[in-house]
């Protein structure tokens, strides 16, 4: 399809939903700054749903994180508030940032959602948490495994979605935020909510700086006594981020337009040691992202009832890279080889549409369409651009008999490159009491991205290639869980499986090249406890995993043990009075072993050193429009964990986690313009 035709495409597709708006809307908005011993667990929940629904009665158990809960006062960026939760482990490179798995698989696997828009660019098969910052996001949603059926493709381990904070009270509101952290970490954020008679606005600015951080090492104190900039090097690299978040809520007669405009950047430098035999040149690398994520969003009602939910959006992600030689006698900066330089742009375009059908008091449907096209450019794949498009019809049926809920989805996809399958779901909820008792079964599919296909790289110290004979994954996912709920406690259990069929990895092809490879099988299992207990001015979480893992590389190779990882959590918060509360939050890691293959093509056993993370913060609010935080994160000073075991070349070595030990304090302060 041409570009002239595509542009023509999304066009009517828009336009064709919004002729079908045609009933009575209604919005909602709440004052974020409520305290946060109000919250309740009860609040409504919209992931996966058919309309907001509370979280006891949604059809899959869906993990709700309100940032509005001192336990997440110091966390500033999505890494941040999913390094302490259950299921989730967290991988950093000092170049790409920080990546994630769900219960067993990640980076691909797992769908990241902003405001229903899935996220694109993905670099080293994950999307970079540190990029995502929180000062205008309200709350964060996880459903662990597929939402294949509503989301499409990306979703085999589970779906994040990020809701941002709507509009303000009928009173303009300006609120500004400092944050430092002694490792050389400022914020500073500033926002404007207004109210007008069909109009409900929030603007809101940030800016990130960080300084750069290293470990205790004695070879930077050489590196930087060597040269006059004594903080040349450094272990986490000092980078600068900017965002905005710009959203309007339109109320008509018969229908809400919600447009939104969301922009993030980011700066990073990395500083290499003196080289040469005089130490007189350094080779530095600089890499500057931007994200740019307009949309549009209709919704209409009939007597209070969802019936149309339309969205579309066009996204630009870009990266680029410059690798320079800097001479450090002259400060002269000239560019290092092509192999060096690279700008990746990657442009997707999207439409998504569902209408809601009420047949009876025990009886809904719900059905829609899916379009996703995405662009991906760059110097590094074969003809330097290669396109994608996705294109589905969904529905769902909903019918309730007695006390239970029972829920059927089918997802009819189509792929440009791949054939799709059908994908069906199926989920129980049964209401006994207080207990509620969940079932859920789902097919997911993933078809290889662009660069897994027709990336390539080479230089003197990696040859990467994609592969375009490789095949989609597949999977199958099957969930119990039981929960209790009173009052403002819960109590939960979960056991899920996964398997998934022809698994796409980055294999290490033993002659000094990587490949994109289809592995024959991979399994995921695991069993959860969690709870939530409240009672007057205290609240308690805690919750226990374990996840194993198995994969067969190919067909006859089954390494048929289940390699197991436990991980345990634990907070406390403690609302002393209606002005000050404290917080201690914990998360211990568990030893993670992984097969790899060493130098000699020998299957060998590696296991990652277990290690503890504890941050503690204290908070104080005044008449909900000032606000301190202290804190201290990382409590355990990990930097760093050991990978050892097998023998060989691949045997040994370490994986970064965090900077050390830091204290944080932040402020913040709203005022509130009353109209005459």
């Amino acid at each position: 399809m041409s570009a002239s035709g595509m542009k023509t495409f999304w066009i009517l597709c828009l336009s064709a939903g919004m002729l079908g708006a045609r009933v009575k809307a209604q919005t909602t908005s709440e004052d974020s700054t409520k305290t946060s011993w109000s919250v309740d667990i009860d609040e409504a929940v919209v992931t996966g749903e058919r309309s907001a629904v509370k979280a006891q009665d949604a059809m899959r158990v869906v993990r709700k994180l309100d940032l509005a809960e001192v336990a997440y006062g110091n966390s500033q960026t999505l890494r941040d508030v999913l390094r302490l939760q259950n299921g989730v482990r967290l991988s950093q490179d000092l170049a790409l940032g920080t990546g994630l798995s769900l219960n067993g698989l990640g980076g691909l696997n797992v769908q990241i959602l902003m405001d229903g828009v899935p996220l694109v660019g993905r670099l080293g098969g994950n999307i970079d948490l540190g990029q995502i910052r929180l000062d205008n996001i309200e709350r964060i949603e996880i459903v662990e495994g597929p939402l294949a059926v509503e989301y499409g493709t990306h979703s085999l381990a589970g779906t994040i979605q990020l809701i941002s904070k709507r509009g303000g009270t009928p009173e303009t509101t300006l609120h500004s935020s400092l944050q430092y952290e002694s490792v050389g970490d400022y914020t500073q954020a500033a926002g404007l909510r207004w109210k007008g008679k069909r109009t409900n606005t929030s603007l809101h600015l940030s800016h990130h700086a960080f300084d750069g951080w290293s470990v205790d090492d004695p070879s930077f104190d050489w590196v930087n006594d060597f040269v006059a900039d004594s903080g040349r090097v450094s272990t986490w690299n000092p980078k600068r981020q900017g965002q905005l978040n710009l959203q309007t809520v339109w109320t008509g007669n018969a229908w809400t337009w919600t447009p939104q405009l969301i922009a993030m950047g980011e700066r990073i430098v990395n500083r290499g040691a003196p080289r040469g035999p005089y130490g007189d040149r350094a080779l530095d690398d600089m890499y500057q992202t931007l994200r740019i994520l307009p949309s549009l969003r209709a919704k209409t009602f009939e007597d209070g009832v969802l019936r149309w939910d339309l969205l579309a959006s066009w996204q630009h992600f870009s990266r680029l890279k410059e690798g320079t030689t800097l001479d450090l006698t002259t400060l002269e900066s000239t560019p290092q080889g092509p192999e060096q330089q690279d700008t990746t742009r990657v442009v997707a375009a999207m439409t998504r549409g569902t209408r809601y059908y009420t047949l009876s008091d025990t009886h809904s449907v719900r059905a829609g369409w899916d379009i996703h096209h995405e662009t991906y450019t760059s110097g590094r794949v074969d003809r330097g651009r290669q396109d994608i498009m996705n294109a589905a019809a969904f529905a769902l049926m909903t019918q309730t008999w007695l006390n239970a809920e029972f829920q059927f989805g089918l997802r009819q996809a189509w792929n440009s490159a791949f054939d799709a399958p059908l994908l069906p779901s199926g989920n129980v909820l049964i209401k006994w009491g207080q207990n509620r008792i969940r079932g859920a079964y789902a097919r997911g599919f993933r078809a290889p991205t662009l660069k897994e296909l027709h990336f390539r790289f080479v230089d003197v110290n990696h040859q990467l290639f994609g592969n375009n004979e490789l095949v989609a994954e597949t999977s199958n996912y099957t969930e119990c869980s039981w929960s209790w709920y009173r009052q403002k406690s819960e109590l939960r259990s979960r056991t899920f499986v996964n398997s998934v069929k022809d698994r796409i990895s980055l294999v290490d092809q033993l002659d000094g090249t990587y490949r994109y490879e289809n592995i024959s099988a991979f399994y995921a299992q695991g069993f959860a406890i969690d709870g939530t207990f409240r009672h007057e001015k205290w609240m308690i979480q805690g919750g226990f995993l374990q996840t194993g893992r198995k994969q067969q590389l190919s067909e006859g190779d089954d390494l048929s043990k289940f390699l197991y990882t436990p991980e345990l959590t634990g907070s406390v918060t403690w609302h002393m009075s209606e002005v000050f509360s404290l917080n201690a939050n914990c998360k211990h890691n568990g030893s993670q072993p992984r097969y790899v293959s060493d130098e000699e093509n020998r299957t060998v056993l590696q296991n990652s050193q277990p290690y503890t993370m504890m941050d503690i913060q204290a908070q104080w609010n005044w008449n909900n429009q000032s606000q301190l935080q202290v804190g201290v994160n990382n409590l355990m000073d990990v930097t760093n964990v050991d990978i050892v075991g097998g023998g060989g070349a691949h045997s040994s070595g370490n994986s970064w986690i965090a900077w050390g030990r830091s204290f944080v304090v932040s402020a913040s302060h709203q005022i509130q313009f009353k109209r005459r």
